[in-house]
């Protein structure tokens, strides 16, 4: 049995996504390790991209990859794809740092070739839920260890300066997961991930000039009698929501006002909009 760690670096512009495949992979790292836990191979792809092109200044950011870069040393994705399979091999269980790179990798599958066999995905477990579970136990109540965290726990020594590639990545998590295998408690975290969809996160909007936000939607109107509210004061940002308190001229009814402003797939705005009766203040006797 071999166990193939492997690591993803992804592209995403919010303002163009693309629906059927929001996030598109610029990078594949990959360790490989056989059932006594030495590494036998190690994998690394740069992806000349076609979604998108531009790199987002985040991506770019931590990554250090620049369009120029992909473009003169990356290959397409059909054949990076036929490489990595081939890197895996038979009777291998595949692994990631939690479970949304196997998600990632299963949609540009799809997007790029909707015919390609996914047997490669029906043996994956998520390291990092592993890993968590082994270092923390019950303790972990849901919270998942990030992999510097769990290279500190372990001992294990990696250079922060290179972290965010994709092979760094992969060895890293691949030695944690070395030191922490047992295989009787290993065969629970195996499933099958060939069916599993990469979603698109809302994401919010938080600045009110943004020329995409309709203001009319900040328009108050009274649940009572159905008049446009008086505004007490400016509309302020409060975590993702914007609060606001309003009052009705003719039911004299005070309002708390929360507007949501959110950018789905297809770059649509959706709004989310709360209106509560505000609660009277309480009287304080002298």
């Amino acid at each position: 049995m071999n166990y193939i760690v492997f690591d993803l670096e992804w592209n995403r512009l919010v303002k163009a996504v693309k629906t059927r495949c929001p996030d598109e992979i610029i990078q594949i790292g990959a360790v490989k390790y056989n059932s006594q836990m030495k590494c036998t191979g190690t994998f690394s792809r740069l992806i000349k991209p076609v979604l998108y092109k531009k790199i987002d200044p985040m991506v770019g950011n931590l990554t250090g990859l620049e369009m120029a870069i992909l473009k003169s040393d990356g290959i397409p994705f059909a054949k990076a794809i036929k490489e990595f399979k081939k890197f895996i091999g038979p009777d291998s269980i595949l692994m990631s740092w939690g479970a949304q790179d196997a998600k990632i990798l299963r949609s540009n599958c799809l997007y790029f070739n909707p015919d390609v066999k996914l047997t490669f995905l029906k043996s994956f477990a998520d390291v990092q839920r592993y890993v968590t579970h082994a270092l923390a136990g019950d303790k972990a109540s849901g919270n998942q260890l990030s992999v510097k965290f769990a290279a500190d726990l372990t001992g294990i020594r990696y250079n922060e300066e290179l972290l965010h590639d994709a092979l760094v990545d992969a060895t890293i998590s691949g030695m944690v997961f070395a030191k922490l295998f047992e295989p009787d408690k290993f065969k629970k975290y195996i499933v099958d991930a060939s069916t599993k969809n990469c979603t698109f996160k809302d994401v919010p909007i938080t600045d009110l000039n943004n020329k995409q936000v309709d203001k009319r939607i900040f328009k108050i109107r009274c649940p009572e009698c159905g008049r446009y509210t008086r505004k007490k004061h400016g509309w302020y940002l409060n975590g993702s929501k914007f609060l606001s308190s309003h009052v009705c001229r003719k039911c004299k009814r005070q309002y708390i006002c929360s507007v949501e402003i959110l950018k789905t797939y297809g770059n649509i705005i959706k709004y989310k909009k709360r209106i509560k009766l505000a609660k009277p203040e309480k009287q304080v006797k002298i």
